[in-house]
């Protein structure tokens, strides 16, 4: 796996874990391990990056397995620089029983969980706004920048 070890360091509390994604290295990972199918990899770019890349829109309710949800948001630290079109966090749909269940890590610990709902409350940003956006770009093979 060739992003764990760019997420691995050393006196890090996490460590130990077999693996440390972030929320865009998880995603990064996914199409890593399914770069066959896809046709591509993705760069170390971060969510920003994955979202123009994915320019169709759409709504809860048209969402399937697999779909992004993208989120953006105002930091609460000021000093942290902004991101381009304010995008903080990007979680895998899965829908499920609740119909807002999603794959993600959160809370800037590595950790890959299943959540119940994709909505949560960050301690390091607000005002979020989330942006549902289809995987049927990539799975047609086209990764590249949709963004003027």
């Amino acid at each position: 796996m060739p992003y764990a070890k760019r997420y691995h360091q050393p006196g890090d509390e996490h460590y130990s874990s077999p693996i440390f994604l972030d929320c865009c290295a998880l995603v990064r990972q996914v199409v890593y391990d399914l770069r066959e199918e896809f046709g591509f990899q993705l760069d170390r770019w971060n969510q920003a990056y994955q979202v123009d890349t994915l320019p169709i829109t759409l709504t809860l309710e048209q969402m399937k397995p697999g779909d992004l949800i993208f989120y953006s948001g105002t930091y609460f630290n000021t000093k942290l620089r902004a991101q381009k079109h304010d995008m903080v966090h990007v979680e895998i749909f899965t829908g499920g029983e609740t119909g807002e269940q999603s794959i993600g890590a959160r809370w800037q610990k590595g950790v890959v969980k299943y959540f119940d709902s994709f909505k949560f409350t960050s301690t390091s940003y607000h005002s979020i706004q989330f942006h549902f956006r289809s995987l049927e770009t990539w799975l047609d093979g086209i990764c590249r920048s949709h963004c003027d």
